[in-house]
């Protein structure tokens, strides 16, 4: 036989304002009761609170054109400067 949770807590005294929790099947169950005339305001789970990587996928850009790559030789080498032997 199958229960609801819905008729499992008609038959519990459950007062206005207080949290309960408790453990079924090794499961903890959190159950918090509004006033009549609230409404309960979804919350977000702890795992969805938790920073998370913004890395996105992004497509490749289409190919416009082929570029050719040509050696060309090296650039010189900087000259130090060199003091005079006149200077201290």
């Amino acid at each position: 036989m199958s229960v609801s949770l819905e008729e499992a807590l008609q038959a519990v005294d459950l007062e206005p304002g207080r949290t309960y929790r408790c453990r079924v099947r090794g499961h903890w169950v959190y159950l918090q009761v509004l006033e009549s005339q609230a409404v309960p305001e979804p919350s977000l789970p702890a795992e969805s609170l938790a920073p998370r990587d913004a890395w996105v996928e992004l497509p490749q850009p289409p190919a416009v054109g082929t570029v050719q790559a040509h050696r060309a030789p090296p650039n010189p080498p900087d000259i130090p400067e060199i003091p005079a032997d006149d200077e201290p």
